[in-house]
């Protein structure tokens, strides 16, 4: 009995490990096709699709290579879109930095804080996009907006990304043979399982708020 039990939970590891590596590396190759600049965030979107699947549905049986292709296809430009902003953004901020050693040594601190708060909010952003891209449908600008005020909102499970994303840089770090088969599935198994709950948790307090309406 304890035998049988030991070897479904062995089976149901070995088959996520094999499933995290197959999209882990379509994820590279959609990247590649995309000339990378261009394949990243489209790829994300079909990654994340197919993880929000797993999790929401328990669809094991999802046809992995196919939604990947379809929701890859479907949402490239307007996850460029997404891509683009998050890219030109991120280069300010570079600019920002670089620039901060010539700042006023008396305005230094000030720009120091307004710089970093804009990283913060920059970071949640980025992490709640996909998720909530995959989740709901919104405008362009409504995405933006629900991804920060979601994060800002549910500090624990952004904290649990943001400690999640550490750990796995530090094993990545150690071990790179698993870069190529778990680096972006794992991260985003963590994020878009965080991010559940966050909407979750949304979902509830909204409910909470129409019935005392």
């Amino acid at each position: 009995m304890r035998s049988g039990l030991l070897d479904g939970k062995l089976y149901r590891v070995c088959e996520w490990i094999t499933k995290l590596a197959y999209i882990n590396i379509l994820w590279v190759l959609f990247t590649l096709v995309g000339a990378v600049i261009f394949g990243i965030a489209p790829a994300a979107v079909a990654l994340f699709t197919i993880v929000r699947k797993w999790l929401v549905f328990h669809d094991n049986d999802v046809p992995v290579f196919k939604t990947f292709f379809q929701t890859y296809k479907k949402e490239f430009w307007r996850a460029n879109c997404f891509g683009i902003v998050f890219i030109a953004v991120a280069y300010i901020l570079y600019i920002d930095v670089l620039y901060l050693a010539h700042v006023p040594s008396s305005f230094r601190l000030l720009f120091s804080i307004v710089l970093f708060i804009i990283f913060i909010f920059y970071i949640v952003t980025l992490l709640y996009i996909f998720p909530i891209y995959v989740h709901y449908k919104l405008n362009f600008w409504q995405y933006m907006k629900y991804a920060l005020l979601i994060g800002m909102a549910n500090p624990l499970m952004t904290l649990i990304m943001l400690m999640s994303a550490g750990v796995l840089f530090v094993v990545f770090m150690y071990i790179p043979g698993l870069i190529p088969f778990f680096s972006i599935s794992l991260f985003s198994l963590v994020v878009m399982g965080s991010a559940l709950r966050a909407f979750r948790k949304v979902e509830e307090k909204q409910a909470i708020w129409q019935q005392g309406k």
